[in-house]
């Protein structure tokens, strides 16, 4: 149904600079109001942008320009960075590196640094270098030249001499071990030699007197004696002291260069080595000499009185050594003192920002830097334009938002929808300004919810009917349209706007279109409910108001003609098709009557597509009209499905030859007609 507006068609031609146009139909629906049961982000958004109208919208569509380019320097910025971060050395942030000024004295202050980190790297040596170590002689045992003169107490002179007198008469040189070992093997007073006996031997006697017990403890001291000194004086003892030398001369190498102090030293000729080991081996022999002859009393011999003057001279020459080295030590602790507080991670720190101050000021990390710092300085201002931008929106939406929110109100009570809307507010989650509200029923707010929220919660999905949807979507629209520049030249087309709606609705949103015709340039309505129609043709003047359908043209053409909308809602017609239909769908209904219904629709809808033609004419009169007129006719291109329906019903209607009550009619033959009539009059 069209409203009469201005005239497009020009000199001829369609003019291409049509006025704007405005839509209501299923994707207005869905993209601004709700999708399915829900109200989800996307509605959101671009529901806003309705509410702010074409000035709002001006300024939303500024404020998402700038932000795009706002997210276009994000992505140079942190491609730039990444081109920056090259440049910078450890341990400095790219925003400290930016800011690094330029300095002429860059090389000679890094060299400086240099020597200081290298001094600072020593310093921390110095506290892990190990001072001198003292040495310390091996002694010889104490009591050792007394247990040399020693004799064994308790045994008689008159023994002592018997036994050296037989020793001597038989010249037996290690006699005294020798009869020490056969002495132990007398069993039952039996010479162990030759089997004799030995009861009354009076020598014997002097042997058991001689190699008593204490003979043994004695011949055990000074086996220990010998245990001891080699031990002591041993090659791997006397290698110790060598490598503690070895390392302390190592020491006094490295501590010159930081230390003034006398360097502890030993002559050549006092090497310890071989002092030691003369010393040992003179003792050894001795102790040798008196383990053999225990009862025998020694003195120390020259070869020892040597060694033990050549060790005596080697103590002293070690206590002014070790003195030496005490002192040495006292200079290196003060030298580690002093050292102490230097910090090689703070000096490395500072070397590293004056290789970054250098690095910054290179060419090419110049250039990449003063790119990046650009970029952020136009990112900056485009954030002050935002924020500018979304302070005049925001000023805007909260003047106009309470407007809004009441006009829909008004449309809903004019719709009597039986709810509200209220805290219409808008926010800018996910940077795109977005609007929600709740809804008023019963006295009860009603959250929006969205696609996720759950069943037995109360959101829009659930408490809002089919009906209840298709008013709010109205409402939004038209208010919308209110707020619109130029109104008078707007065409709005509405399609389906009374979905679901019930007869008091379907009033009042035929009331609210012929209001829409009043104050808009056009309005076309679309609908497939002809009652729906004919009701808002009632309400307009008839020079306000024009009727026009489509009408399908056999099988792959479509024409708009003219519609008689009051023949259209005639009962007969629609009976007609309802009989036709129902029949179809469910095989229900009288056969003959079925058929009776073909020829009555077939001329209703040729008075439909040639409206004020064949008025009273039947379908066979019809028929004959349009072969006459030829391929100029509009019914031209189904004539013969006409004439084909013609025919065969002409067979079951009285007065048309024979008994059509006794006509066999073939079910099958009869659906396949019916479904060709539905077909062309665009009811199948």
């Amino acid at each position: 149904m069209l409203a009469d507006g201005p005239a497009t068609f020009r000199n001829g031609a369609w003019d291409r600079t049509l006025p704007p146009i405005a839509v209501y139909d299923d994707s207005f629906v869905t993209e601004n109001v709700h999708a399915g049961h829900a109200v989800d982000t996307e509605q959101r958004r671009n529901l806003f942008r309705i509410i702010i109208g074409s000035q709002g919208v001006t300024m939303a569509r500024r404020l998402d320009e700038i932000d795009g380019r706002i997210q276009a320097k994000n992505t140079e910025i942190r491609e730039l960075r990444v081109q920056v971060e090259r440049h910078v050395p450890p341990g400095v942030t790219s925003e400290a590196f930016l800011g690094l000024p330029k300095d002429a004295e860059i090389d000679q202050k890094i060299a400086n640094k240099e020597r200081e980190l290298q001094a600072a790297r020593q310093t921390d040596a110095l506290q892990r270098r190990p001072i001198l170590s003292a040495i310390q002689l091996p002694e010889v045992p104490q009591g050792f030249l007394e247990t040399l003169g020693r004799t064994l107490e308790g045994v008689s002179a008159d023994v002592e001499q018997r036994l050296a007198a037989h020793l001597q008469r038989h010249e037996m040189r290690d006699g005294e071990a020798w009869l020490a070992r056969g002495l132990e093997h007398i069993r039952e007073n039996e010479c162990p030699f030759c089997g004799q006996d030995l009861a009354g031997c009076s020598l014997i006697d002097v042997y058991q007197t001689y190699f008593s017990e204490a003979y043994h403890a004695y011949k055990a001291l000074i086996t220990g004696l010998a245990d001891q000194i080699a031990e002591a004086f041993s090659d791997r003892a006397i290698g110790t002291i060598q490598r503690q030398l070895d390392r302390n001369e190592r020491a006094v190498e490295f501590w010159e260069q930081y230390c003034q102090f006398e360097p502890p030293r030993l002559p050549d000729r006092e090497h310890p080595g071989p002092a030691l080991t003369a010393l040992r081996e003179a003792a050894l022999s001795l102790l040798t000499r008196k383990a053999a002859a225990p009862l025998e009393a020694l003195r120390a011999d020259g070869r020892f009185s040597v060694a033990d003057a050549a060790y005596d001279d080697l103590r002293d020459f070690l206590k002014q050594y070790n003195e030496a080295v005490d002192a040495a030590n006292t200079a290196i602790d003060a030298k580690k003192e002093e050292a102490r507080g230097a910090d090689v991670e703070l000096v490395q720190g500072e070397l590293n920002w004056l290789h970054a101050t250098k690095n910054r000021h290179s060419v090419e990390a110049a250039i990449v830097c003063q790119s990046l710092l650009n970029r952020q300085q136009e990112k900056d201002e485009l954030e002050q334009q935002k924020e500018r931008t979304k302070q005049e929106l925001d000023q805007h939406t909260l003047e106009v938002m309470g407007a809004y929110e009441q006009r829909i109100n008004l449309y809903l009570d004019r719709f009597n929808a039986g709810f509200t809307i209220i805290r219409t507010t808008h926010s800018y989650r996910g940077r795109i300004a977005s609007t929600s509200y709740q809804i008023l029923i019963n006295r009860t707010i009603v959250q929006l919810g969205d696609a996720n929220t759950p069943l037995d919660q109360p959101s829009f999905k659930n408490t809002l009917s089919a009906g209840d949807r298709s008013t709010l979507a109205l409402a939004f629209f038209l208010t919308q349209l209110e707020r619109e520049p130029d109104r008078n030249q707007r065409i709005v087309i509405l399609d389906d706007p009374f979905t679901s709606q019930d007869s008091f609705r379907r009033n009042h949103t035929a009331q609210q279109i012929k209001r829409c015709g009043q104050l808009y340039g056009q309005v076309i309505v679309l609908s497939h409910d002809a009652g729906f129609l004919k009701l808002l043709w009632d309400k307009l003047p008839p020079a306000e108001r024009k009727a026009l359908q489509l009408l399908r043209m056999g099988e792959a053409d479509t024409r708009i003609t003219e519609w008689d909308i009051e023949d259209a809602v005639r009962g007969r017609y629609a009976a007609a098709i309802d009989i036709l239909q129902q029949y179809y769908a469910t095989n229900d209904g009288g056969i003959r009557q079925v058929i009776q219904q073909i020829r009555p629709v077939l001329e209703g809808y040729c008075r439909r597509v040639c409206p004020g033609r064949f008025t009273n004419d039947a379908l066979g009169e019809i028929l004959g009209a349009v072969r006459a007129a030829g391929e100029a006719e509009a019914l031209h291109p189904i004539v013969d499905d006409l004439d084909e329906l013609n025919d065969y019903c002409r067979r079951h209607h009285h007065g048309e030859g024979g008994d059509a009550n006794e006509e066999p009619i073939d079910d099958n033959e009869l659906a396949g007609y019916v479904r060709l009539t539905l077909r062309l009059v665009g009811s199948l």
